[in-house]
């Protein structure tokens, strides 16, 4: 017998499992949150924040260019922290976080195949002079906006797979697949029950994803994919700072660059602002190329979404089951005491 608690148990299980999205009240909280007066009220916060920290930069001596991108930082981060609590992302990270060092593995097979080639031609670059001029001269915002147009690069090559592999995913799950996909869920017994009646089977064989939960596993995905990439980008960054501490001598930076090294104030002395700026560009491309490398190797590919692929399925079939629950509850007439 199909029961509202049924409902309260799926609606649980998709908190626990990253899918907030997949929750029918949680849309009316966007909606909430996307209220024309909503937002103005945070755009508002967001631009005395940014003033706020434009001000407070300038009154300790930051120049101009740097004051503006305090302040630019600052309403982005508000931005960034409000989105993030609508969106429920911390949610949707966890469950990436966990499964990502469950997959763990998968890194030794994709830096084994994509680190020698990768170090081998980046390491010309490294102890190439032009580099270490166009790195060195990037303050510090332009710095970070030349790895954020890294990072816009790989979103761009890694969506389209991904989206590709939730149609399919939600294509196949129908049938006694759809059973087997909710098996050691809360409703695993309503799918069976649901599969017993042909109309009931049928109508769960047409829902498919809408947007909000499209994106819910898009997220999840991007998320457990970023952290694959970022630890692999962290081993070059490693090695270069580590082997241009060694290798390459402050009158060669100096020869290279125009002037000598210099130092963060209060610092070691043991990197350099160049050497750390070289270490950091070449390490965001060297991200960039690590997701090309996850979208063109079928072997790696194959691999990630064999891991991920029954935890997909599960997702797309309980949320069939749900929707068929509180149609089925919503279709049937109140109890009368």
């Amino acid at each position: 017998m199909l029961t509202p608690n049924d409902v309260a148990k799926c609606e649980q299980w998709f908190d626990d499992h990253g899918l907030p999205y997949f929750v029918e009240a949680g849309h009316e909280s966007i909606r909430r949150a996307f209220a024309a007066r909503v937002v103005l009220l945070w755009t508002g916060i967001a631009l005395v924040i940014g003033v706020g920290a434009g001000v407070l930069a300038k009154v300790a001596n930051a120049s101009w260019p740097d004051a503006v991108w305090a302040a630019i930082v600052s309403a982005a981060l508000v931005g960034l922290l409000r989105g993030a609590r609508v969106f429920r992302v911390p949610l949707i990270g966890r469950w990436a976080l966990a499964h990502a060092w469950e997959g763990r593995s998968l890194l030794v097979p994709l830096a084994t195949r994509a680190l020698p080639f990768l170090l081998l031609f980046i390491t010309f670059l490294f102890i190439n002079t032009e580099v270490w001029q166009v790195a060195s001269s990037l303050s510090r915002p332009l710095l970070w906006s030349t790895v954020a147009v890294f990072v816009v690069l790989a979103v761009a090559f890694l969506a389209p797979s991904f989206d590709k592999e939730i149609s399919r995913l939600g294509a196949e799950v129908e049938g006694e697949r759809l059973a087997a996909s909710c098996a050691g869920t809360p409703v695993a017994s309503a799918a069976r029950e649901i599969l017993d009646e042909p109309h009931l089977a049928r109508e769960v064989a047409g829902i498919r994803l809408r947007g909000l939960q499209r994106n819910n596993l898009l997220l999840m995905l991007f998320i457990t994919q970023a952290i694959q990439v970022v630890s692999l980008a962290l081993i070059v960054f490693t090695f270069f700072v580590v082997f241009g501490s060694i290798a390459i001598q402050p009158d060669v930076i100096e020869s290279w660059v125009g002037h000598a090294p210099t130092y963060e104030t209060g610092g070691l002395h043991l990197v350099s602002n160049e050497l750390f700026s070289v270490a950091v560009f070449l390490s965001g491309f060297a991200g960039l190329y690590f997701t090309v490398q996850a979208v063109i190797d079928q072997n790696y590919r194959r691999e990630f979404f064999s891991q991920i692929e029954d935890d997909l399925q599960r997702a797309i079939g309980v949320r069939k089951v749900y929707v068929a629950l509180r149609a089925h509850l919503a279709d049937q007439p109140p109890r009368t005491t």
